[in-house]
């Protein structure tokens, strides 16, 4: 019954997405297209059925209270761990960013138009230069003081731990001096039992996940922001990236996957 009204709810905001990014875009400011694009993440994330909780760690400063500050003063770079295709949504209806993302969501229907409009970058896996080209695109979008995202597991976990960070794009904010802002997510019930139902891993497909969103009862969406890194001399983006991974598990109390018996991981992987 929930898909009922749900699904219909999605399609018309992904159309109105669409209209939006095409001809409102164009005509308005940074500061007003922030604004939609928050918004409209708001709509979605309630039409998912999903609640987001933003929760600053102590000395954090919030996403919530970055909002307006888009393409002024110091650009941010926010590293988030990551579960589902939830995640983009939930960290833009705080603060939209610029994100890196795989490239086959490019060619998603209407969501991969959505989201390119929107500002995200698309990464294509295994070619070195792609990656560069990232970098550079980022670092742009970090010294004309715009939040930027990356997820820098490199894919999806189940969300019970963190798998190893990357930091290659990472690399665009010590290019430019820009603060690292950790990011930890979590799913929850109502009852506040972790819920696995936004996973997005192994042989899930979009609309496989879609399905289970939509069908269930009510998602809480945790948004934990950490003190922000600041960028040192003689800091590698591997330092950078390791601080970040740290913080967020101990924060969320999740386990680093590398540091997990072979054994209980190759169950916990089944």
């Amino acid at each position: 019954m929930r898909r009922l009204y749900r699904i219909p709810a999605l399609i018309a905001l992904l159309l109105g997405g669409l209209f939006t990014v095409f001809c409102v875009f164009p005509l308005v400011s940074d500061a007003r297209r922030e604004w939609l694009i928050a918004t409209w993440s708001r709509m979605l994330m309630r039409s998912c059925g999903a609640v987001v909780r933003e929760m600053p760690a102590p000395g954090a400063q919030s996403l919530s209270a970055m909002r307006g500050q888009h393409g002024a003063g110091q650009g941010r770079l926010l590293l988030s761990n990551h579960i589902s295709w939830l995640d983009i949504f939930a960290i833009d209806s705080l603060a939209p960013a610029s994100f890196a993302a795989k490239a086959e969501i490019a060619s998603w229907p209407l969501a991969g138009t959505l989201v390119g409009r929107a500002g995200t970058v698309f990464i294509e896996r295994g070619r070195r230069h792609a990656v560069h080209g990232v970098i550079q695109a980022m670092g742009e979008k970090l010294s004309a003081g715009m939040r930027a995202a990356v997820f820098p597991e490199g894919t999806t976990s189940d969300g019970r731990r963190l798998l190893p960070f990357h930091g290659n794009l990472v690399q665009s904010a010590l290019n430019t001096g820009s603060p690292m802002v950790p990011v930890g997510l979590r799913y929850l019930d109502p009852d506040g039992v972790p819920s696995h139902a936004a996973m997005y891993v192994g042989d899930t497909t979009f609309m496989d996940s879609l399905w289970q969103i939509t069908g269930h009862s009510r998602l809480i969406v945790e948004v934990h922001v950490l003190p922000a890194i600041e960028p040192a001399q003689r800091m590698t983006r591997q330092d950078a990236a390791r601080q970040a991974r740290t913080a967020i598990s101990n924060r969320l109390g999740l386990p680093l996957d590398d540091e997990l018996p072979e054994a209980l991981r190759t169950v916990r992987a089944a």
